[in-house]
């Protein structure tokens, strides 16, 4: 499913604070609705059941969240979680669930940590849909208090998500890449995954663990070995360097073998059970962070590799405005792969840094275009979505605007505005989806395939030295230090000199 939540908007400012309430929670039978049509009298039976506690419920509730999203690598079921899901299947009597996943997967999840179920129930199945809407009201009702007592985070059901850390807002509209309409999502705190809540214990948590913090900018965070009852820094430093990319457990590759002579395994190249194995424990040995990840400070330790050598960067010139006889122009970016043997000279002329960055589609999005109109708009908005640019908005057009407004979760209108040339412009500039991530040397993934793209280097997914070269050659033609870090004012400059 990817990434369900994205960390930097979300989570409690004010820190958890314990609710006091009138008495243990009851169950809340008048949530078992009126059975619809095509639900039998089983599953109807099934609907008069709610979760029972084993143990009496304390007055107050557990701490409120904040949102924590996944730091760590750790696939692999905690108790809690698989109370949790057993705790649903047994009491609705039916639905398969889901709570592990590989590392390997693209995204954010909290099935990456073993703390979130998929509990597969079908919204076009009569009796799994009504099962599925009784057990999410069952968890929701009375302001999530059902949900606090079980350490859920959030739940996404059938195109809707909730929020324990929001409960105020209520269900609200989900648009990510699944519509959640085959199975319940539910990402469970750590509390709640290692079951340390007051559904299982009879005391309620005053203070929510935030789980395991991550060591160095960009990295996975040391496995999970008990609570964390302060919030991570976010000040950290960059990891050790290493030319070696990032491995989790599950890939395969010519380098992930070097590590394995290194440790003393099979080398076969493949990032198995026996090979995570003797990792943690050479992690535990070393004092490295101990990830069970092939990360940068392991690499760095584990293989050691003198960094590159970087020729001192002058003091910048002023910056020099483009005038309106003579704009200035960057220079182009690499084409391809370069080596990392250390930086030219600070340019003499320094570019000046856009306020913002314009694209073609910029003075477009005010148009609304529909079937019938036609001109030069109507060729750019077929060539960004990969059409025949006659300039005649015809049906067939418009049948491509609706796919693409149905696979981003906007009305299917097959006209544009301004949400719809939003989307237009992400799908043909991805780069500029990711101005407000940090990305920099050991990071990984889609925003830094995205950021290659934009500086015309090979997109392997993997931040590494040529990567960080290029950001660095950018950052000196827009004044900006050469750090190789990419947030903010260098997202601009990626911005600037990326082809548009």
């Amino acid at each position: 499913m990817g990434s369900h939540e994205d960390p930097s908007a979300l989570g409690d400012p004010e820190g958890p604070v314990p609710v006091q309430v009138s008495g243990p929670v009851a169950p809340g039978r008048a949530l078992a609705r009126t059975p619809r049509r095509g639900v039998s009298a089983a599953a109807a039976a099934r609907l008069a059941q709610v979760p029972m506690p084993s143990i009496a419920l304390p007055p107050t509730l557990d701490a409120q969240p904040g949102y924590a999203g996944q730091t760590s690598c750790d696939p692999y079921a905690k108790p809690g979680t698989r109370a949790y899901a057993e705790l649903l299947r047994q009491t609705f009597g039916m639905g398969a669930y889901g709570i592990e996943r590989s590392c390997t997967a693209g995204g954010t999840s909290e099935h990456k940590e073993g703390r979130a179920v998929d509990w597969m129930l079908n919204v076009n199945d009569p009796a799994q849909k009504a099962v599925a809407d009784a057990a999410t009201a069952w968890l929701t009702a009375n302001n999530g208090e059902n949900a606090r007592r079980l350490g859920v985070l959030y739940l996404i059901w059938n195109k809707q998500m909730w929020r324990a850390y929001a409960p105020e807002k209520g269900w609200q509209p989900y648009v990510g890449s699944s519509p959640h309409t085959d199975h319940i999502h539910t990402s469970l705190t750590w509390d709640g995954a290692m079951g340390r809540t007051s559904w299982w214990t009879g005391a309620a948590v005053s203070s929510s663990d935030v789980g395991p913090c991550r060591v160095y900018r960009g990295e996975y965070a040391p496995l999970y070995t008990g609570p964390q009852y302060q919030r991570c820094t976010t000040a950290l430093p960059a990891a050790p360097y290493s030319p070696f990319p990032v491995y989790v457990p599950g890939q395969k590759a010519a380098n992930i073998a070097v590590a394995q002579r290194a440790l003393g395994v099979e080398a076969d190249g493949s990032f198995g059970s026996a090979t995570r194995t003797a990792l943690l424990s050479w992690q535990s040995a070393r004092g490295v962070p101990r990830t069970g990840v092939l990360d940068k400070a392991t690499w760095a330790a584990l293989v050691p590799t003198p960094a590159p050598s970087v020729t001192p960067v002058n003091e910048p010139a002023a910056v020099v405005p483009s005038s309106a006889n003579q704009p200035a122009q960057a220079p182009p970016a690499p084409s391809g792969p370069v080596s990392f043997s250390g930086m030219p000279p600070a340019p003499t002329v320094v570019l000046a840094l856009p306020k913002a960055v314009t694209t073609r589609f910029t003075p477009l999005k005010r148009l609304a275009l529909r079937v019938g109109s036609r001109g030069a708009p109507v060729r750019t908005l077929q060539r960004g979505l990969g059409l025949k640019a006659d300039g005649r908005y015809s049906a067939s057009t418009a049948t491509a605007v609706r796919a693409l407004q149905r696979a981003t979760r906007l009305p299917a209108t097959g006209r544009t505005d301004l949400k719809t040339w939003n989307r237009i412009e992400l799908r043909v500039f991805p780069w500029l989806g990711y101005a407000q991530r940090t990305v920099a040397q050991g990071s990984s993934g889609a925003a830094v395939i995205a950021l290659q793209r934009a500086l015309r280097v090979t997109p392997d997914g993997q931040f590494g030295p040529v990567t960080a070269r290029a950001v660095m050659v950018v950052q000196q033609r827009y004044g900006l230090a050469p750090d190789g870090v990419v947030s903010g004012a260098t997202w601009r400059a990626v911005f600037a000199q990326a082809p548009r």
